[in-house]
């Protein structure tokens, strides 16, 4: 009792995710690594693009949107439909679009991601197709009064990586590594799991330098900084087993797994069809991490591509929808996305107060001498 208190204390004390993942490095709360990457700031970005803020916010709603009533669909169902390229009747936005927006709520509200005020923000709203892991969080959260720091579950579903964009707006000023402690705290609000929670840092990495380059890097860039990242944080003594193929017999670190899977899957020139009916994609990280790897490997310069062959050939394609969407978003600009996939965005897809989110936060970003404005869309329209 006496250490829960401590461990309250210190927690309350904190102003900052720095302080919050120190503390719980301290009481053993952390099921990762306290590797040299989380305590180093990322390089600094010359030129914030708002066209890529834009892109970035934008792009988790559409490919949340385009992939949602495709969701649980096995890839040999959907592979006939190839391209696509244009949202289904009565689409709508999930839980993806909607935690991404109740993060940027909170940082624009508090002006740091308050982890405190994040479980409470999740569990004010209806949420709309709720997963297991977030179902089993609110549970404790709020029915069992679990403090926020106890009540994530031991799950790495890809929830852990849906609503990452916004960890990225706060930092793109002035980048400090409070960008790493802030991707491990809220994830670990949640995902009590050493896969998710070195994932998400690694997507976070990913993510950061979309914003420092206007095209994409090489095929295996994006597969060694994963590897790198990942393998420090999640380590050498994990014990991962994919779910496919059934009689598969790999017991080990997720990081090396995904690494053998996704250099056979280049040196084959697999397409994401075979990969995905390989190895599956459905929600567990173990199938989204290399299915999400693989598109923006194969497409990340060609937005509609990435997406459209993102929910085309994946199972979970909403969530994979989203994540695919918002790095290409990075990478490219909202300008990369077509009309007739943004137009309704602007419509009634989405509620104005999730544009208004978007708005305010380019206003925050926009004070900064080295914000261009070139490509932007809401910003530009709006601030007249």
């Amino acid at each position: 009792m006496a250490n829960l208190y401590n461990l309250d204390r210190k927690i309350q004390d904190c102003k900052d995710n720095i302080c919050i993942m120190d503390v719980m490095f301290e009481f053993d709360l952390l099921p990762i690594e306290q590797a040299d990457i989380l305590y180093k700031p990322p390089k600094a970005i010359e030129n914030i693009y708002l066209s890529k803020v834009e892109g970035m916010l934008l792009g988790t709603i559409i490919g949340d949107v385009l992939g949602n009533k495709y969701e649980s669909k096995i890839p040999a169902k959907k592979h006939h439909m190839d391209p696509i390229v244009a949202y289904p009747p009565k689409a709508h936005f999930t839980d993806d679009t909607q935690f991404t927006f109740w993060t940027l709520d909170v940082f624009l509200k508090e002006k740091w991601l308050n982890p405190e005020s994040l479980a409470k923000k999740y569990i004010q709203e209806r949420i709309t197709g709720i997963g297991k892991s977030i179902r089993s969080f609110i549970k404790r959260f709020k029915d069992l009064k679990y403090p926020w720091y106890l009540a994530g579950v031991k799950s790495a579903g890809n929830g852990a990586l849906m609503k990452l964009s916004p960890v990225v707006i706060p930092h793109l000023i002035n980048p400090t590594n409070c960008l790493w402690a802030d991707a491990v705290v809220t994830t670990r609000l949640i995902y009590w799991d050493r896969l998710a929670i070195s994932s998400a840092v690694a997507f976070t990495y990913l993510l950061w330098e979309c914003f420092r380059r206007n095209k994409s890097p090489e095929p295996e860039w994006w597969l060694e900084k994963y590897v790198e990242i990942t393998s420090e944080l999640e380590g050498h003594k994990s014990k991962y087993k994919p779910r496919y193929p059934l009689k598969s017999t790999y017991q080990g670190p997720a990081w090396l797994y995904i690494e053998k899977v996704l250099r056979d899957a280049l040196e084959k020139n697999l397409s994401l069809y075979d990969l995905s009916n390989n190895i599956g994609s459905g929600a567990y990280l173990l199938e989204t991490i290399p299915n999400t790897l693989y598109v923006i490997m194969k497409y990340a310069d060609n937005s509609l591509l990435a997406l459209s062959k993102s929910v085309t050939y994946t199972k979970d394609s909403d969530t994979i929808g989203a994540i695919v969407g918002y790095i290409v978003g990075a990478l490219n600009g909202v300008t990369s996305f077509p009309k007739h996939l943004l137009d309704p965005i602007f419509g009634q897809v989405v509620p104005k107060n999730f544009l208004n989110l978007i708005f305010k936060a380019e206003k925050f970003l926009a004070r900064q001498r080295n914000v261009n404005y070139n490509g932007s869309i809401i910003f530009t329209s709006r601030y007249k």
